[in-house]
């Protein structure tokens, strides 16, 4: 009977160990989407690797074609550590039990029109939002892409705010770039008649291309908050915090790795460090103008 008992204690401890092996070999999954050609990987091998140190457990990189799909690798939790933009964390939000904020990237306080977005036009008849509004089922407009906050998200908002709640039934045609340069570049050579894009390509645009500085500035936003650093609720406590250690500590500890992190992400180059929040750090940008009521039907029709 005893031995019998001894049997069936050693046995049950093998599976435990066995349980617990096989977890600390399965890797955490550290993902992020594409932009452009872009897939981004190489941006976060660094920051994988100082992951690993610190939780003494393989991370893997996956990148997702596009902001919609990483959404729904997300909601399939096939994620555990997510860089996500600011666009696809409101859609996400807006339905999330999975994952929660814990960081995100911090302008520096010297830092000029870092992240914002432009509504430019290259039409002699409209000089302003009003002249926009009163020809704008004349008018061709262009987006970046869907998943793009400041070339899609932050545009509709501001001409919801204006009346136009609705740009594919409003404007003569709306199309997407594809990219902030194509946009901007379907707007130099008159395919459209208005674009939206991030600011920084639109800066950098105007001081390389001849003719470019001749666009009007229809619109520039304020400043739009980073895109968070997600975590999948399902992580252990302890994981947890080895995680945010190591992201709240990479200005420090590893240089290197935030650096190759910014060079992924064009909004992020005037930013020096990462820094705690929660989802709290989105809810003044969740309005526009008083328009509050319209973001919901704008982030459904992105899903």
């Amino acid at each position: 009977m005893i031995k019998l008992h001894s049997v069936k204690l050693l046995t049950l401890l093998f599976l435990v160990l066995c349980s617990y092996r096989c977890q600390k070999k399965e890797p955490l999954i550290l993902a992020t989407y594409t932009y452009s050609t872009n897939d981004r990987i190489d941006n976060l091998l660094p920051l994988s690797k100082d992951l690993e140190k610190q939780l003494n457990r393989k991370v893997e990189v996956r990148s997702y074609p596009d902001v919609p799909s990483f959404i729904r690798g997300i909601k399939a939790k096939e994620v555990d550590i997510a860089l996500i933009n600011t666009l696809g964390y409101l859609i996400l939000s807006t339905d999330n039990d999975v994952m929660h904020p814990i960081a995100t990237l911090k302008v520096t306080e010297n830092a000029v029109d870092n992240y914002k977005s432009v509504l430019l036009g290259n039409t002699d008849s409209i000089t302003d939002l009003k002249d926009l509004v009163g020809q704008v089922e004349n008018l061709r407009m262009t987006f970046v892409a869907q998943g793009s906050t400041s070339g899609n998200l932050m545009p509709r908002l501001l001409l919801s705010s204006l009346g136009i709640k609705n740009p594919e039934a409003d404007f003569e045609s709306v199309s997407y770039g594809g990219d902030h340069t194509k946009t901007f570049n379907k707007l130099l050579s008159n395919e459209t008649d208005i674009a939206a894009i991030g600011s920084s390509e639109f800066y950098k645009q105007i001081a390389s291309k001849p003719g470019a500085d001749s666009l009007k500035v229809l619109w520039l936003s304020d400043e739009i908050p980073l895109g968070p650093v997600l975590l999948n609720n399902d992580l252990a406590d302890t994981d947890r915090e080895k995680i945010s250690k190591v992201f709240l500590t990479l200005h420090q500890k590893a240089p290197h790795s935030l650096e190759a992190v910014k060079n992924g992400w064009s909004e992020a180059k005037q930013t020096d460090r990462f820094y705690q929040i929660d989802d709290g750090y989105y809810q003044n940008f969740r309005t526009l103008k008083g328009n509050s009521t319209d973001l919901p039907n704008i982030l459904k029709s992105f899903e």
